[in-house]
């Protein structure tokens, strides 16, 4: 019969399972079928490889200050065989996260001894760190899956060098792994840094000669990594000189250390640099203490183990600081680095954890080590109360990182029949480019739906048998003064579980079809924990007479689903006599 101990263990398994299904449930919810920002360079590289022309030069060529040569691989693979479905990046991006779970879970097995009670708490609290839905920006940006391989090449590299495999044998595959890491992120080559010291500490042990000849091709291997990487590397116009941090210290310390603090604190820079302080100072500790026990093989290895994971995210925060803190300290705070920093956390919970059990060992009673146990179930409680703050913030980012991405897929389907200056600001900064761009894509077939080509609204509209009323109204229509109309409405949408991402504006003379000639992005207003009330949607437009023909017209509001492509009807039209038309058109100052 199975004790209480076990069927409690099994309830812990089970509450440290709920992090991973639960944030990937919250990604299927908020995913968008859209390229961002970085994204949009890989349109060439489809393009190339539909002609066979895509070469190694493209792939290895420089990005920012990445090169991420293998995530690459990844995009064109990947993409090709899913027509650019971006959704599959973001699974991606959760199976390595899941990969870097899983590392965690071997590595406590091999250092957390002889207590699996405690083990299955501890990767509690990690999951809830490395599956937490704060770097909501990592789980629904496709392209972020470059900022998980470093991380999960350290982990699979440590899982490797902790096992009892031949010494030759770690060393070649972790060397490999370091690659990978090295060319897939600008802060990967810190993994030929971090997994040498476990290398050399774990056994079994050869000679000293066969050693010596290890760490030579380990750190030759450094280095040419890193020539290559530096091989006609330019500095990006668009980042801020390096020098910066030394120019401002203070913002630089700031940054630094709300960098490393950024995972607890809720976007609030002030906070995080707190906590990244708190953070440093007991990695510190941590680190003083494996110095005082250097003379204990076993307990070396265990905390060097979960050390070299901190020092990934130290290192890459003075990195990210040196790079970016020209940028403002409040740059700290931006949820894709949560990527990197997390991993700090992650550490301390096991290396605390870890100090603690050494201290009762050798001081059994002692008033330190109590006290230090104390503040460790302290510590972790907060930490697990914390979370439905970080859940409730992060759904709502979610939620409007959804609607603006929905909003701005439909802005992009009539690129080349309306401007919408919003585009430049959440897809792309270069209009252009964007443009060019997405038509490339269209002509592909990697853009769902396709481009809409004509103006002409019965061309995208749905079945003339659909009932406006079922989709929302335009209730108000005002003549302005100095040549302007105002338009608003309300939206829906009862059969759609999302407001429509658009609102159309249309008109139609008595000879003509209906003809869209302005576009709007519906407001909403915030409704609880998951999303917003589809029952709340209110639009409202502005436009001049000039839009309109110079004859009267009828004109009419229609939303936009930017998943199908498809207008719907608004109840309600507004009749434009040809008098008010005249009107007009001779406040019309001729250009």
């Amino acid at each position: 019969m199975k004790s209480k101990s076990d069927h409690a263990d099994w309830i812990v398994l089970g509450l440290a399972l709920v992090p991973p299904c639960l944030l990937s449930w919250l990604i299927l919810r908020f995913w968008v079928d859209l390229p961002q920002w970085d994204q949009w360079g890989y349109v060439p590289f489809f393009e190339k490889f539909s002609r066979s022309a895509l070469t190694f030069g493209d792939l290895f060529g420089q990005v920012n200050e990445f090169r991420q040569f293998f995530p690459n691989l990844v995009f064109v693979a990947l993409g090709w065989l899913t027509r650019w479905d971006v959704r599959y990046e973001m699974l991606v991006t959760f199976l390595l996260a899941c990969l870097v779970a899983s590392n965690v879970y071997h590595l406590a097995e091999r250092t957390i001894e002889d207590n699996r009670s405690l083990r299955l708490w501890l990767i509690l609290i990690a999951n809830l760190i490395i599956f937490s839905p704060a770097q909501y920006q990592n789980w629904l940006q496709g392209q972020q899956l470059v900022y998980l391989f470093p991380i999960a090449c350290v982990t699979t590299c440590l899982r490797v060098a902790a096992s009892g495999w031949n010494l030759k044998t770690k060393f070649a595959l972790c060397a490999g792994l370091s690659v990978i890491s090295t060319f897939s992120s600008a802060n990967g080559i810190l993994c030929w840094l971090v997994v040498l010291p476990v290398l050399m500490l774990a056994g079994p042990r050869q000679g000293h000669t066969g050693r010596r000849w290890l760490l030579g091709a380990w750190v030759a291997g450094l280095f040419l990594s890193a020539a290559l990487y530096l091989f006609h590397y330019h500095k990006p116009v668009s980042t801020p000189s390096p020098f910066a941090a030394l120019s401002q210290p203070l913002h630089a310390i700031i940054y630094f250390f709300g960098f490393l603090g950024a995972p607890l604190a809720l976007e609030r820079g002030k906070v995080a640099a707190v906590v990244g302080l708190v953070l440093f100072f007991i990695f510190g500790v941590s680190c003083i203490n494996l110095f005082q026990h250097r003379r204990d093989p076993a307990l070396v290895l265990r905390m060097t183990i979960w050390l070299m994971i901190g020092w990934y995210s130290v290192l890459t925060a003075i990195m990210t600081t040196v790079g970016r803190v020209g940028f403002g300290v409040g740059q700290s705070q931006n949820t894709r680095y949560l990527g990197f920093s997390a991993y700090l956390i992650v550490a301390l919970v096991f290396l605390v954890t870890i100090i603690t059990q050494n201290l009762s060992l050798r001081r059994p009673g002692s008033t330190m080590a109590i006290q230090i146990r104390r503040m460790a179930f302290l510590s972790a409680g907060a930490l697990i109360l914390l979370q439905p703050f970080i859940l409730i913030s992060s759904v709502q980012r979610m939620a409007v990182m959804r609607r603006t991405l929905r909003q701005a897929k439909a802005l992009l389907l009539f690129i080349n029949l309306k401007e919408d200056p919003e585009l430049v600001k959440v897809l792309y900064p270069d209009r252009t480019f964007l443009t060019k761009e997405a038509n490339e894509l269209n002509q592909l077939g990697f853009l769902r739906p396709a481009l809409i080509k004509t103006s002409r609204v019965e061309e995208f509209a749905t079945s003339p048998n659909s009932k406006p009323t079922d989709y929302g109204s335009w209730d108000r229509f005002t003549w302005m003064d100095q040549n302007q109309f105002r338009a608003s409405g309300r939206l829906t949408f009862p059969y759609h579980r999302d407001l429509a991402d658009a609102i159309l504006l249309a008109y139609k003379t008595a000879d003509s079809d209906t003809v869209m000639f302005r576009i709007v992005r519906p407001q909403e207003r915030p409704a609880g924990l998951w999303g917003y009330d589809t029952q709340a949607g209110q639009w409202e437009v502005s436009f001049s007479a000039g839009e309109l023909p110079a004859q009267p017209v009828t004109l009419s509001a229609w939303g936009f689903d930017a998943d199908t492509g498809k207008a719907f009807r608004l109840k309600g039209s507004f009749e434009v006599p040809e008098s008010e038309v005249q009107r007009h058109a001779q406040l019309k100052s001729p250009e």
